[in-house]
């Protein structure tokens, strides 16, 4: 029996590390935002939680979770049944939506980590890393490392401009997640880490991506600020800096247009000029509709006259750039207080499950990079886009959950059950008044 449950634990971690293993070779060699090839993925990945999440123990708060993607559904499938205009779309919610469980089923499988899992994923992790930064590191320097390996993958490999910038995004996120499992345990561990942080920062850097360079100056900025401990423990501090990435767009709506006043002090970049265009036309159009939103993927389906944002020829690519912004345009303050709300959550959750150990600087600072990152780019819901959204997640409770220490039993409390419950209803109820009192239809 003891030997059952020493396979039972191995068979699970290293279903764990497949999960991550097999992203991170889609990300290297396939990934290219087309939705047929990114849905497959969230299958296989799928097919790997499953048995995992089987053999996990998870606590007593599962019905706040279910709660939570239950309110999400209302508020999304309201804004479809009693569209606020005509730039709602149903199929896209059903191809978001499934998306979104599969994410939640992933996600779930990787909390409560054993120490198993921890030791496997530890440096199995590290060594995904710097396998990634180097072949890309090689593909930069003229090697065809791509064309030699497709033979690995029955999809298309890609090297398109997304492609690389999606590569960089990945990169930066897995670096801190696995510097995250690494640091502060021992000598031979922290020197591995700075070893994953060198390879992962020059691949980065090497990258196209302004938006990943940025992100992983800040975060990098945060893991040396968080190594004083009495900073750490400033939990208001902490929080209204996770806050302000919802925040500042809140701001921005009132203070539009913005790029007037502050694009002097910025370098003269195009990826700069362009989203401040996007935001201070996202956040006109916000102001028009801002109760209730334009209805869910109206950022997708909302054109706009060529010239209005730089060189763009539609609503800024199908989307904000701004995950903040996405909420606030398909759902006015409605949307902004799901997000707010589920932000201030994990935020919460991250901060209690690592005050106190070694590795906190690491984990705040994948959640720092993810936010950035966010706050740049990625907003819409395409399977290669919300494919990102469910490993930064899974690398978050990862590094930040173990199997013995529980930190969220206040998400067991039925009261904040019923009250993410409640704002589904009031989202459906709010949607329907609009669209059958307010609206004139």
């Amino acid at each position: 029996m003891e030997n059952d449950g020493a396979i039972q634990k191995i068979v699970a971690a290293v279903l764990c590390l497949a999960i991550f293993f097999v992203f991170t070779a889609y990300v290297f060699l396939n990934a290219q935002l087309q939705d047929k090839y990114g849905d497959l993925v969230f299958l296989v990945l799928l097919f790997l939680a499953l048995p995992r999440l089987s053999m996990v123990r998870l606590p007593g708060y599962r019905p706040a979770l279910i709660a939570l993607f239950w309110s999400y559904l209302a508020l999304t499938l309201a804004s479809v049944l009693f569209p606020p205009s005509n730039h709602a779309n149903v199929s896209w919610l059903v191809a978001a939506q499934f998306r979104l469980l599969f994410s939640s089923i992933i996600v779930l499988a990787l909390l409560n980590l054993s120490e198993t899992d921890r030791i496997v994923l530890r440096w199995g992790l590290a060594a995904t890393c710097l396998l990634l930064s180097g072949l890309y590191i090689l593909q930069c320097n003229g090697f065809a490392v791509q064309r030699n390996l497709a033979f690995l993958t029955p999809l298309d490999t890609d090297l398109s401009k997304w492609h690389d910038k999606n590569l960089a995004f990945w990169q930066l996120l897995l670096m801190w997640g696995s510097i995250g499992l690494l640091w502060g345990r021992s000598s031979p561990c922290t020197a591995a880490a700075v070893l994953v942080g060198a390879l992962s920062l020059a691949a980065i850097f090497m990258s196209t991506s302004e938006s990943s360079q940025l992100a992983a100056v800040i975060s990098m900025a945060v893991f040396a600020l968080f190594h004083l401990a009495w900073l750490r423990r400033k939990y208001f501090l902490y929080m209204a800096a996770a806050m302000s990435t919802v925040l500042v767009p809140v701001l921005w709506l009132f203070l539009t247009p913005v790029k007037p006043f502050i694009e002097k002090y910025l370098p003269a970049v195009h990826a700069v000029t362009v989203r401040l265009e996007m935001f201070d036309y996202t956040a006109g159009l916000i102001r028009k509709e801002l109760l209730l939103g334009y209805g869910f993927s109206s950022t997708l389906y909302r054109t706009i006259p060529r010239g209005e944002v730089g060189d763009w020829p539609f609503f800024p690519g199908g989307h904000t750039h701004n995950l903040p912004f996405q909420f606030l345009m398909d759902h006015g303050l409605l949307g902004l207080i799901f997000i707010g709300s589920v932000l201030a959550l994990l935020v919460h959750y991250i901060y209690k499950a690592t005050v106190s150990t070694a590795h906190a600087p690491a984990v705040l600072a994948l959640l720092t990079g993810g936010l950035v990152l966010f706050s740049f780019s990625y907003s819409s819901w395409n399977s290669d886009v919300v494919l990102v959204y469910c490993m930064w997640l899974g690398l978050l409770f990862s590094t930040a959950s173990r199997h013995d220490l529980r930190v969220a039993q206040w998400l067991e409390n039925p009261w904040l059950v019923r009250g993410i419950m409640l704002f589904g209803a009031t989202a459906v109820a709010c949607y329907g008044v609009d669209y059958h009192f307010l609206a004139h239809r």
